[in-house]
């Protein structure tokens, strides 16, 4: 037991008469971190704000198309209730004149028809106005966003080589 005692207090002092020289050592100074140069950071505070830039363009250009879409969408729709509308009345129209006439004439029949055909004819022709219209401004919203964007990119390109020259 004696043995086994003085085997664990010499091992115990083999390992700190090896752990205390490594520990006074004077460790190396940590090295400075690479800090970049104000050119570095100039020109990398140009690449982000041309990022963001171009970010903004596509997102307002993204916008735009949605909101174009949303109104094609709630146009083709209300045309689309405007049209069952009718066929509705005039199917109810056809019905009341076979209630009220059961034997109705050629004449009543083709009067009716005809009314009828007019109707749907006017509605054909103000919904493809109201489409070409929206179509129309849909077109011109576009040209006006990509007029804008030109003349937005080309000052922000001046600015960026003015910057560039600064740095």
């Amino acid at each position: 037991m004696l043995r086994r005692i003085a085997l664990l207090l010499g091992g115990t002092a083999l390992v700190l008469a090896l752990a205390l020289p490594a520990a006074a050592k004077n460790p190396k100074a940590p090295k400075a971190p690479n800090t970049p140069s104000a050119h570095t950071l100039c020109m990398q505070n140009l690449a982000q704000s041309q990022k963001a830039f171009h970010d903004a363009q596509v997102d307002a250009r993204k916008a735009l198309h949605e909101t174009q879409k949303a109104e094609r969408k709630a146009l083709r729709e209300s045309q689309k209730a405007a049209r069952k509308a009718l066929h509705d009345t005039q199917k109810a129209a056809r019905v009341a004149q076979a209630a009220q006439q059961p034997a109705a004439t050629e004449a009543q029949v083709k009067a009716l028809h005809d009314a009828q055909k007019a109707e749907r004819k006017a509605l054909r022709e103000s919904q493809h106005a109201a489409t070409k219209a929206l179509h129309t401004s849909q077109h011109a919203a576009v040209k006006a966003l990509h007029a804008s964007q030109k003349a937005a990119s080309q000052t922000f390109h001046d600015q960026q080589k003015a910057a560039k020259q600064a740095c």
